[in-house]
């Protein structure tokens, strides 16, 4: 946020009939806030979310009150919000954004947006009140109501308009006549590139003694900004004097738009009716911020299934920029219970369209049960917007396992003792080999002793023969 100055002025709000005592005095960033300001007029009750002036005024440099504002005369616009969907929806200063719109007033950028201050109405609704403050804007004739875009960054509130009529415009018009743009619109949405919208403008013809013939209101578009449908040139025809005619411009921001906002030049051109004498309106640029969406997206966040108490263990959460613009600054950070993270922010730099990463933290549980966790990623968008998006996870930590191993007595670990020699199925088989020679070598014995029986009884027979 900006370095304010203090404001010691009045704010004065004619057209709304309240009356403020003082501007708060606008905090130096960092500093402390003055305390919030007494205002005599009850906000607005309380419209799911609206926002509404509480007092206006216009201040010169030095913040003194201005009680008349002529042409190409310059002013700071101060304006005193309450805003209950700011309240509703924890809105900060720094998601506040204010623009200018219309062409009777040229101020480009974003109002300067003071301290938010809780306050409660009449009804017993909180609300949160601040300042914008508008710096150095001109006047350029042609009306005195201008239309402020209020919407709230990296929130789902949509925005809003509010319309300020300063009752201290001086708006005389020339005696010759002349075109101007006396009002511009583009519509109470944010515009995002890709998405067509209509630009709508008021043609004032001013205060003369003669009408206008073939009145031309012609666009000049920059980079980026084509035609949807149509031309870039409306003939709009005849116009008499103090008249007004709308024309609409159908145009679509391409999808690769980045410049953030489109500067779109109107020019306007007529002849006179009587002297045919030309006319070229003053050419004014209109200034419609244009968003490119931002489509940085998480991914899977990768959880071990089994955790125990004690055990380091990684949780890894992956992410992609698929938008068309990089990110920079991005951090990451990580906070929860029974998490044992020593490290707990990483800084990660910049990161390009169309590209991926991946971001890992290291835990160790101590204590069985629940762990519980979310890591929360920070960045810049192209528009230099603080951006946040956040990943939950849980598990549940396991005790370590305790294993009850039987007790083995040392000497049931003990080799049984190998005796020395042969075993005894050695033995025994030798014994059975020496067993079976024996019984060969007795039979072959009896055979022999059989065979000689029977020799020497044949030999007995033959003698007797």
């Amino acid at each position: 946020m900006k370095t304010f100055h203090r404001i010691a002025s009045v704010l004065a709000a004619a057209a709304l009939a309240v009356s403020l005592t003082a501007v708060p005095a606008l905090a130096e960033e960092g500093g402390p806030a003055s305390p919030a300001p007494e205002s005599t007029a009850a906000p607005a009750p309380d419209s799911s979310g609206s926002a509404y002036l509480i007092a206006q005024t216009a201040t010169d440099t030095a913040g003194g009150e201005i009680s008349a504002i002529e042409r190409d005369d310059r002013f700071n616009l101060v304006l005193r919000v309450a805003d209950y969907g700011a309240y509703k929806n924890y809105i900060t200063a720094d998601q506040i954004s204010a623009r200018v719109n219309s062409s009777v007033f040229t101020f480009t950028g974003n109002a300067e947006v003071g301290q938010l201050y809780e306050e409660t109405d009449p009804n017993g609704a909180p609300y949160y009140s601040y300042v914008l403050l508008f710096r150095d804007v001109i006047y350029n004739g042609g009306g005195n109501t201008l239309s402020i875009n209020l919407s709230y960054l990296n929130s789902t509130l949509e925005m809003q308009q509010l319309t300020v009529t300063l009752g201290q415009c001086v708006d005389e018009d020339p005696s010759t006549p002349n075109l101007m743009i006396r009002e511009s619109g583009y519509g109470s949405q944010a515009i995002v590139a890709g998405t067509p919208f209509d630009l709508s403008l008021t043609v004032y013809a001013t205060a003369g003694e003669e009408s206008l013939n073939d009145v031309v209101v012609s666009l000049a578009l920059p980079d980026g900004i084509t035609m949807t449908s149509g031309s870039l040139t409306n003939y709009i025809g005849a116009m008499s004097p103090k008249s007004t005619r709308n024309v609409v411009f159908n145009l679509t921001p391409s999808a690769g738009f980045t410049g953030g906002v489109a500067n779109i030049t109107v020019s306007l051109v007529g002849t006179g009716a009587d002297t045919n004498a030309a006319v070229s309106g003053m050419s004014t640029t209109i200034s419609v911020p244009v968003s490119q969406p931002d489509r940085f997206e998480l991914g899977q966040l990768e959880v071990p299934d089994t955790i125990y108490a004690g055990d380091s263990v990684s949780v890894t959460l992956n992410f992609v920029n698929k938008g068309k613009t990089s990110i920079d600054n991005l951090e990451a950070t990580i906070s929860g219970t029974n998490l044992g993270a020593d490290l707990t922010q990483q800084y990660l730099g910049n990161m390009g369209p169309g590209t991926e990463n991946s971001v890992d933290f290291d835990l160790m549980p101590l204590d069985p049960g629940p762990m519980e966790g979310v890591i929360t990623l920070t960045y810049e968008d192209a528009n230099g917007l603080n951006k946040t998006v956040t990943k939950e996870f849980s598990a549940t930590v396991q005790e370590v396992p305790v294993y009850d191993d039987m007790i083995i007595d040392d000497s049931m670990m003990e080799a049984p003792e190998q005796k020395s020699g042969l075993p005894v199925w050695g033995w025994i088989l030798i014994a059975a080999g020496v067993l079976v020679v024996i019984l060969i070598v007795v039979r072959v014995v009896l055979k022999k002793k059989k065979a000689a029986a029977l020799a020497r009884l044949e030999d007995s027979d033959d003698e007797d023969l």
